[in-house]
């Protein structure tokens, strides 16, 4: 047999096996014959003094059977787990009821396969199907140091200087079984009854309610928590620490380290709005969903900004933490209200109504990420998130979605099988793109029909596990009957295929009709993406005679098999706005005539109305449009000109991202023209904003005049650095807000005076994270050759400070790249050894 024809056929056999669920020869997935409904576990913790890391556990796992053929064997999960002790419990004829061992396992019989991390229990007799069974373990596991499963964390306390220790759970996504052998599949919903041992000195915080402690002798004391609803075992919490509490634990409550305290009272009275919100927007209070106790706790180590589980949202330090003088700023802010948001939404979606496998992971992100800057919106409009949604979410997402590379939100399930695959689906895709996509419904259907569908596919769907034809069920019930649009096939294109359109729009029969075609947007045609792919497009515009920005119900909607829309109007038209307020998955690439007309209309008056998201919209699509050759970079920056008059936070967002790319591409000798184009564009802007703040900033006042300074401090342009060191020196003792006081410092220290003032206050500083943000200000020094031997050569400085310190002299000065480079090689043995 020939080598070729050998890899045919095992290609062939990996197709069949990725279709059947098999991952070479292994099933990753559990059976389903045996289910279980209900856990009783117990995990001791800190028992041995000479292993610390150790703990203890004891697990009953009620079971029922599932189908009508008997269960000769049990197969779960567990992993890095020490199993002493296995017994199958049972109900025995001709007694009262009572549950009696039916099975006492040997546990050298024990199969375990460690790449798919499943132990099989093998039974002598058969299960009977409709009994009840409680399988038991007692075994030992370890509190982990790779923030997954059971793990440690700690922090010195600011009084005594001593460590405190604690321990957190991170459980998603596959790592209960690193705590408990457990389905560990999210359909395997069961109740948790959980108890904790621990010695004296520290509480423990979990799901639900604390019911009772009560003492056990040498010091130690079991935490009896109360039976959690019917839930995943991803959302299994607990936290042994020595917090202390803000708000009534029975109730709402935010858990910190007792020096925190006074630090999460902003955290605290975000959740007291977000929680009551949810519940009127659904319909459906949180108590009612199951569990009467919602907690937020923070830990000093944790891999994820927060997790959302069920009672016990457990977040960074830094989203509920804020410190005044540090932490306590507007964006701080900001990102503790996206946040809180985000993960509190959750509760409802994710939680009481849980996706039914990892290929369907966007059921629950794609709402939160939604929420999170929607709900946050409604709660706090003065941060304007509706309109930053466009540029930090969709945007973002539109550069991962044009490669080969991307994914579509909806994978089958034979495909989402290993660790590794499920790990995949943790992507912006899930998040970023699944925003958007929920946005566009909206916009589609219309706010009142959209919360309808939601409220009744949460009703209908508490305690269940769903895919998406769950929730497309709901949202047909509601679309508006008006719109002729194949829903199958809409939901289907944006969820189920990857990418998006973009739409080539032309100006034709003297201005009165209006051609719209539609390709698919690749950054790299070449990269081996399917180009020929085509979506169904709802089409939204508006026009210089009715410049109506505010009705988002589509006007058609493209269907994939049709080649060209035409819209016509009975008098000829100037301009059109395609994609009202970027409400739809779609970029919008405009004809020479419509381009030029756009600019006159966006130097106009108030921008001749059009909104600040359509006006980033354009800026960020012509910038990639220019990038794949479909427009031309000097063209581009041509009708950026318009910025002149622009004033707005959100389209100055767009074209500082966008320039990113540009301007690192920018040889020495293009930088003058560069500097004088950012100069000249942002010269309005910059006189609005000044580099001062004042009390009556608002949030994006001080984003904007973040952004401004720091680009034009970059590329040394209207007198930004040495504006900003007369303000230093001539207030040495006072800080800059924490919102400027990166960039402020560093545009100081690009001169040497200015420089020692941030070393001095570097050398006075006493909070690490402040330090390292001061190191960083300093080598923003042109003299760079003085900071890389006083600083980085010279002095005993940690290697995690100068990779920061190297990669700010780059960054920070583009005009000296090609110097700081050869400075560096030069002396990179010295470099390496000091």
């Amino acid at each position: 047999m020939t080598s070729s024809l050998c890899l045919r056929l095992v290609a062939v056999w990996l197709l069949f096996a990725g279709l059947t669920g098999l991952v070479c020869g292994l099933n990753y997935r559990l059976d389903g014959t045996v289910l279980p409904t209900h856990y009783n576990l117990t995990i001791g913790v800190l028992r041995n003094a000479s292993d610390p890391a150790l703990f203890d556990g004891q697990v009953g796992i009620t079971l029922r059977v599932v189908g009508t053929a008997p269960v000769q064997q049990i197969t779960l999960h567990a992993d890095t787990l020490e199993i002493s002790e296995c017994r199958l419990l049972g109900a025995v004829t001709g007694t009262s009821g009572a549950l009696q061992v039916v099975e006492a396992i040997d546990i050298s019989k024990l199969i375990y396969e460690a790449t798919t991390q499943q132990l099989t229990v093998p039974l002598t007799q058969a299960l009977t199907v409709s009994e009840e069974y409680v399988l038991e373990f007692k075994y030992t596991g370890r509190i982990r140091e790779d923030m997954a499963g059971l793990f440690s964390a700690s922090y010195v306390e600011a009084e005594t200087n001593a460590t405190k220790w604690l321990a957190v759970t991170q459980m998603q996504r596959i790592n209960a079984r690193y705590v408990l052998p457990c389905f560990d599949e999210p359909a395997m919903k069961a109740k948790f009854q959980l108890q904790i041992v621990r010695p004296d000195g520290y509480q423990t915080i979990a799901n639900t309610k604390l019911m009772e402690t009560t003492p056990t002798g040498e010091d130690r004391y079991v935490d009896q928590f109360e039976e959690t609803p019917l839930m995943s075992t991803y959302l299994l919490a607990f936290m042994v620490t020595g917090y202390s509490a803000r708000g009534n634990m029975s109730e709402f409550a935010i858990l910190t380290r007792p020096e925190y305290y006074n630090n999460t009272e902003f955290s605290f009275e975000v959740g007291q709005r977000v929680i009551p919100a949810y519940g009127d927007l659904f319909q459906s209070n949180y108590s009612d969903l199951g569990n009467k106790v919602l907690q937020y706790a923070s830990s000093p180590r944790f891999p994820h900004n927060g997790m959302e589980n069920w009672g016990l949202i457990i977040y960074s330090d830094a989203v509920l933490v804020q410190i005044p003088g540090y932490t306590d700023d507007w964006s701080d802010k900001e990102f503790a209200i996206r946040i809180i948001a985000h993960e509190t939404s959750h509760m409802w979606f994710g939680d009481s109504v849980t996706f039914d496998w990892w290929s369907y992971f966007w059921l629950n992100e794609a709402f939160a990420r939604y929420y999170e800057y929607f709900m946050a919106h409604q709660l706090y409009p003065e941060y304007h998130l509706d309109e930053q949604f466009v540029v930090r979410q969709m945007q973002l997402i539109f550069g991962t979605d044009a490669r080969n590379s991307t994914q579509p939100m909806t994978s089958p399930e034979a495909e989402i099988q290993t660790p590794a695959q499920i790990a995949s689906k943790f992507s912006s895709i899930a998040y970023a793109k699944g925003a958007s996509i929920v946005r566009m419904w909206r916009n589609c259907m219309g706010a009142e029909n959209f919360d309808n569908a939601l409220r009744d596919y949460l009703k209908q769907n508490h305690l269940l596990n769903t895919v998406p034809n769950n929730l497309f069920y709901y949202l047909f019930e509601y679309w508006p009957t008006n719109q002729y649009v194949n829903l199958v096939q809409f939901f289907a294109d944006y969820t189920e295929q990857v990418g998006y359109p973009m739409l080539i729009v032309n100006l034709t029969r003297q201005n009165h009709i209006v051609q719209i075609e539609q390709r698919r947007f690749l950054l790299n045609p070449g990269d081996g993406s399917n180009a020929t792919l085509k979506y169904t497009v709802p089409l939204t515009y508006t026009t210089n005679l009715e410049a109506n920005f505010y009705n988002l119900t589509p006007r058609a909607y493209l269907d994939k098999l049709v080649d060209i829309f035409q819209a016509e109007f009975k008098d000829p038209i100037d301009w059109v706005v395609v994609n009202l307020r970027q409400s739809n998955y779609q970029r919008v690439l405009y004809d020479e005539t419509l381009m030029r007309n756009l600019q006159v209309a966006l130097s106009a008056t108030n921008h001749s109305g059009i909104p600040v998201e359509n006006r980033a919209q354009i800026i960020d699509d012509f910038f990639n449009f220019a990038r794949v050759g479909y427009l031309d970079y000097a063209d581009v920056f041509a009708f950026l000109e318009y910025l002149s008059w622009e004033m707005d936070y959100v389209p100055w967002y767009a074209f500082f991202e966008n320039l990113q790319l540009v301007a690192k591409r920018l040889t020495r000798e293009q930088l003058t023209d560069f500097r004088n184009y950012l100069g000249d564009v942002t010269a309005a802007v910059f006189d609005k904003l000044g580099v001062v703040w004042s009390e009556e900033d608002t949030p994006l006042d001080v984003a904007n005049r973040n952004k401004v300074v720091s680009w034009l401090c970059r590329y040394q342009a209207s007198r930004c650095r040495y504006q900003i060191y007369e303000f230093i020196s001539a207030n040495q003792e006072q800080k800059p807000t924490p919102d400027y006081r990166q960039t402020y410092y560093c545009a100081a220290s690009s001169q040497f005076h200015g420089m020692l003032i941030v070393w001095q206050k570097y050398l006075e500083e006493g909070r690490a994270t402040e330090k390292e943000l001061l190191w960083s200000a300093m080598a923003c020094l042109r003299d760079f050759d003085t900071f890389y031997y006083k600083f980085i050569l010279e002095e005993a400085t940690p290697v995690s400070l100068k990779k920061i310190g190297i990669a700010t002299s780059y960054e920070e000065n583009p005009d000296l790249v090609q110097p700081i480079f050869e400075m560096i090689t030069s002396n990179i043995t010295e470099l390496a050894l000091s």
